[in-house]
């Protein structure tokens, strides 16, 4: 019977570490802002957040992190409304940029970083 048990918990360790070996750590950041600018991303459980960040100059970066699965989506977007502003938004994954984005005076347009999680090769 302890022979059953051991082989049912090696068994279901193993499928539980297989899983976890397609997670990759994601980082949202945005930096380079002057003045206040709103963003939306979306957060670890696959919902839409919108936030407003307040940066005391253009050197402070906002971020937010997480472990996401391989093929999930990733979603950054953001705006500011002070002409003389600017705006950088990347995706690490596994604390390699991934994607980014940038633009400076643009206060019309929504600057969008996405993709999914890449899959290993």
């Amino acid at each position: 019977m302890n022979k059953y048990l051991i082989i049912i918990s090696v068994l279901l360790t193993t499928l539980v570490s297989c899983t976890d070996l397609n997670k990759k750590s994601v980082e949202y950041v945005a930096t380079g802002s002057i003045s206040a600018y709103n963003l939306q991303y979306l957060d670890d459980k696959n919902e839409l957040v919108d936030v407003k960040i307040v940066p005391q100059s253009a050197q402070d970066s906002w971020t937010y992190g997480y472990f996401a699965d391989e093929g999930d989506i990733l979603y950054i977007s953001g705006n500011y409304k002070d002409i003389n502003s600017s705006l950088k938004l990347m995706i690490l994954v596994n604390g390699k940029v991934y994607k980014l984005a940038s633009n400076s005076s643009d206060t019309t347009k929504y600057l969008t970083v996405s993709g999914t999680v890449p899959y290993d090769d």
